[in-house]
């Protein structure tokens, strides 16, 4: 892509997001019904503009869920939220990002400090009033971004939300999201790679190289919803959620192959 044509579509990302942030601070403070709708029109435009297509496997459980996901880049954010009305739990640094933090604030995310146990079980609780009240929750639990080629290994911390006396039937939804196509091609794991955020990686440098790029194709796999009203421990149902998603994530890329 030329150069110009990648700082245009730079200067529309900006531009898109200035118009909308406020209005949609707005429709947050009044708490206005379309203030759940504004991000996924936000993301969708987003995506196309970066050239993302996706492909959607399997079918969302319906409201009040708990999505479980692997994670490759801040970009998985913007294709899970095109796709349902959802937040997000998001490590507690984010909260502190300038720009960054706006923006997942006012899509609600649950900030958590893993590394304090009393806020660990204060985030869970919250979770769990926000699936209470009918609302979706998406949570990372490898607690990082990979590389793009593997799922890492879940942290069962999290999931003590599953262990609460007060939870009386619970539904989790594993997602697998899987990067299968660069410019119309199968992507090889050196070209994942590419759309993959991890480790100390600039933002802006990462969102410029992705539009130089061209245009990548994802598969996303909602997978049947985990009951969890019979009692499991967290590492249990941590382990279930991994092989599901790990799976799924295998077959999308051997599709690909």
């Amino acid at each position: 892509m030329s150069f110009l044509k990648s700082y245009l579509i730079i200067f529309l990302i900006i531009f898109i997001t200035s118009l909308l942030l406020p209005i949609q601070a707005l429709l947050h403070i009044f708490q206005k019904p379309l203030s759940k709708r504004i991000p996924m029109i936000y993301h969708k435009i987003i995506l196309k503009l970066l050239s993302i297509k996706i492909v959607v496997k399997g079918s969302f459980g319906g409201d009040g869920s708990l999505i479980v996901s692997n994670h490759a880049s801040w970009i998985d954010i913007l294709i899970i939220s095109s796709i349902i009305k959802t937040s997000f739990v998001s490590k507690s640094e984010v909260s502190r990002w300038p720009l960054i933090s706006w923006l997942a604030k006012l899509q609600k995310t649950i900030f958590i400090n893993r590394n304090n146990n009393k806020e660990l079980a204060k985030t869970a609780n919250e979770i769990q009033d926000r699936i209470s009240n009918n609302q979706n929750v998406v949570l990372f639990p490898e607690g990082t971004s990979s590389d793009g080629n593997r799922v890492l290994p879940f942290k069962s911390s999290i999931f003590i939300l599953c262990e609460l006396s007060e939870v009386s039937k619970f539904n989790i939804q594993p997602v697998s999201i899987a990067y299968t196509k660069y410019n119309g091609l199968n992507m090889t794991r050196i070209e994942r790679m590419l759309i993959a955020w991890y480790g100390d990686m600039d933002l802006l440098n990462h969102i410029y190289n992705i539009i130089r790029s061209g245009s990548f194709e994802v598969e996303v796999t909602f997978h049947n919803r985990i009951d969890i009203s019979e009692k499991k421990s967290r590492k249990d149902i941590a382990s279930e959620c991994e092989d599901i998603v790990r799976d799924g994530f295998l077959q999308s890329l051997n599709r690909g192959v």
